[in-house]
């Protein structure tokens, strides 16, 4: 797949913000605008390519996108409501809800920008969008702008984070944040925090990012459950070539190595032998894999493969 035209991407331009009520709870601050910078425009979000063309009018569970969605709070989500971003840019809807595994490629960059850089130690964060059920997320960190619109399926590239902890927003297109919640960057570290579901709402989850280094000849891949509705699953290759087994919700594998070459992927229920998604993979020397697994609706078995190739030339 040719993804040179992704990482060109770029959102459209912020206009000034429009002013709205704020409402607060005692769990969450307030969140000060005049502060917050727009650095959308320099990391691109890549998207899963789109090979059907489907009704954006409406979501996979038959409700219009323009009602929102507000499920109950979690611990950690606020009830904040910030200024809304013009509508002008915004893609509503899901359109790629009939895809159902796809590969993305993201490609080493020389120079990394900067999420939000206040020291000389940083890390590296991007974002996944592994929820379902929700229109375009918009992203801050610490009252920066990040990511303009993330849509179910979803990732941004990496951006530079300075160490420590570090305060994530989560919020929507209307302004309504979902969640404020801290991150802790290590120093060198590089980390994907997935925006998922939970029986009551939304969370995020910090993914670990290390290096794995296989011979010649050789690559690297892991799973990672993050469906809300099916909490132990199997991620068979080759039927049975290699079988990550009981994969728990949340959990994320060790990587395994195997040969550069074709391989298919199949999830299963770990209770079941019924195969409920399918995909392939080509597996490249020098690069590693993630199969995410997670949710593209709430019903249970509604569930996607994104894989992500991170390689290191």
């Amino acid at each position: 797949m040719d993804t040179s035209s992704f990482s060109d991407r770029k959102a459209a331009p912020v206009s000034a913000p429009i002013s709205a009520p704020i409402r607060k709870t005692e769990e969450t601050p307030e969140v000060k605008r005049q502060d917050i910078q727009d650095l959308s425009d320099i990391f691109p979000v890549i998207s899963m390519p789109n090979t059907e063309e489907t009704d954006s009018s409406q979501n996979t569970d038959g409700r219009s996108i323009n009602t929102p969605v507000v499920l109950l709070p979690n611990p950690g989500e606020g009830a904040t409501i910030l200024p809304a971003l013009p509508s002008g840019g915004t893609n509503l809807g899901n359109p790629n809800n009939n895809i159902l595994g796809t590969i993305i490629t993201m490609f080493p960059r020389p120079i990394i920008p900067c999420f939000f850089c206040n020291t000389t130690q940083y890390g590296t964060v991007r974002f996944l969008n592994a929820a379902a059920g929700y229109n375009p997320f918009v992203i801050y960190i610490n009252e920066q702008l990040v990511v303009r619109s993330l849509e179910n399926s979803e990732i941004s590239q990496y951006g530079r984070v300075s160490a420590g902890r570090q305060i994530v927003t989560v919020a929507g297109q209307n302004g309504y944040v979902y969640i404020q919640k801290s991150i802790t960057v290590k120093s060198g570290s590089a980390t994907t925090v997935a925006i998922i579901n939970t029986a009551s709402g939304l969370d995020i989850l910090e993914i670990s990012d290390s290096a794995c280094y296989a011979s010649a000849g050789n690559g690297c891949l892991r799973a990672c459950n993050l469906s809300s509705t099916n909490p132990s699953i199997n991620v068979t290759l080759n039927r049975g070539y290699l079988t990550f087994r009981n994969v728990r919700y949340k959990e994320v594998t060790n990587f395994a190595y195997l040969p550069s070459g074709n391989y298919n992927i199949q999830v299963a229920n770990s209770n079941s032998s019924m195969t409920l998604v399918s995909s392939s993979i080509f597996v490249r020397s020098n690069a590693s894999y993630t199969i995410y697994v997670f949710n593209w609706s709430l019903y249970a078995d509604s569930i996607r493969i994104l894989v992500v190739e991170d390689r290191r030339q």
